[in-house]
């Protein structure tokens, strides 16, 4: 199977970078999507990770408007460009595996502005189409920047940037119908004497093992099997799968 091949290239990647320890960034996000005009009681909230370590990030979803949200996306760039995908859903304990050529087939562009957009939330591009403000602030330690300006199709952004770590403290969205802020909740490692240390639900390669993998290629063998299908249809989050469930979650992480 190619979670073999997936795994291989984890291990090596963590005996690379496991001794630099700025390579380990672990922040956990809050994002908020309000229709306009903006009801506090009507917003989207989303609690997540990003969980960035070398050439690997895993973004897993803890809370959704109050409710458990515990499935994970494991994005590994190998040396050569491409690209492997993971689905994780914890409570299951089930792993869809995506080659490189599966993303290709979903069109999901992995090139490096990709890369950076999963890795940063903010490509180094977008940063650079907006105007660096005069003001600056300090927040866990870290020396924070702002940018303000217009992004894609008219969307006014703020974006409050942690050079250091490359990675927004907070960043503003305002859509013509809604707006998208996410905030940064927690951060490790914090700069900052005594910063209260959160544990970061990292999905170790142990863990990973013990999970039930199969390859997205397969899963059209599953459609007649009942048993499959239960677990399959809580993964509506999975890339290529939104177009059969109809519960499939808006895009919150990156709000454009």
């Amino acid at each position: 199977m190619m979670f073999k091949k997936v795994a291989g290239c984890l291990v090596m990647m963590s005996v690379s970078v496991g001794a630099l320890a700025d390579e380990v960034v672990n922040a956990r996000y809050e994002t908020v999507q309000c229709a306009q005009p903006c009801k506090p009681e009507e917003a989207k909230h989303l609690q997540w990770w990003l969980m960035r370590e070398g050439n690997q990030v895993e973004i897993r979803n803890l809370y959704q408007n109050g409710e458990p949200a515990h499935h994970s996306s494991l994005w590994l760039k190998k040396p050569a460009g491409q690209m492997n995908y993971i689905y994780l859903m914890h409570d299951e304990r089930r792993a869809i595996d995506y080659a490189d050529v599966d993303l290709k087939l979903l069109s999901i562009k992995t090139d490096e502005q990709f890369w950076q957009l999963k890795s940063q939330l903010v490509t180094d591009s977008e940063l650079a189409s907006l105007k660096k403000m005069a003001e600056t602030e300090t927040q866990y330690g870290y020396s924070v920047e702002k940018y303000t300006g217009t992004l894609g199709n008219g969307i006014q952004s703020e974006v409050w940037w942690i050079p250091a770590l490359k990675l927004p403290y907070k960043v503003s969205y305002i859509y013509s119908q809604h707006t998208v802020s996410i905030q940064l909740q927690s951060l490790q490692p914090a700069a900052k004497p005594n910063q209260p240390v959160e544990i970061a639900p990292s999905t170790s390669l142990t863990a990973l093992s013990n999970y039930q993998h199969v390859d997205y290629a397969d899963l059209g063998d599953m459609e007649h099997n009942p048993s499959e299908m239960q677990w399959l249809a809580k993964a509506h989050a999975a890339p290529g799968l939104q177009a059969h469930h109809h519960e499939s979650s808006p895009d919150y992480l990156q709000g454009k």
